[in-house]
């Protein structure tokens, strides 16, 4: 009986994440965050739980927390702003927010100044560097960014 009782909440957390991830008004990092963390959380969860001989119930705990964990995560990375939102904004720019705006076609000296005028401060690693590189912002933006960490 226990473990048919095991069997069914195995199928209802799947079914409820699986239906999470497939909701077409859900947001692609918001999808892949929420699959991704399902994953690594059923593995890590069904790990600990075997060591006190509930592999399953583990797995399940979290897989399901790992899905939501990584579902908020991916959920924040989609909620980019718009470029007026930025422009709006006295908010210091994010590394997203810079790429928004090169993306839209404003000047290196307007994005810049933007930067400035919010006294926003970098500390880019060589990866983020390489993502500004690939999203098509500026030798000159990016330089701009880098020197920011240093005053």
């Amino acid at each position: 009986m226990c473990a048919l009782r095991t069997v069914v909440k195995s199928f209802l957390a799947v079914g409820f994440v699986l239906s999470l991830i497939g909701c077409e008004t859900m947001g692609e990092n918001t999808k892949t965050g929420a699959l991704g963390g399902a994953l690594v959380g059923s593995v890590a969860g069904g790990v600990i739980g075997h060591q006190s001989g509930h592999g399953i119930e583990g797995a399940l705990i979290g897989g399901t927390v790992g899905a939501l964990g990584g579902g908020l995560i991916g959920h924040s990375i989609d909620q980019k702003r718009t470029k007026e939102q930025i422009l709006a904004g006295k908010e210091k720019l994010g590394i997203s927010d810079v790429i928004v705006l090169a993306k839209s076609g404003m000047t290196d000296d307007a994005i810049i100044a933007k930067i400035a005028e919010t006294g926003s401060v970098y500390n880019l690693s060589v990866e983020e560097v390489t993502a500004l590189q690939k999203e098509g912002v500026s030798n000159r933006v990016i330089n701009y960014m880098m020197a920011t960490a240093k005053k």
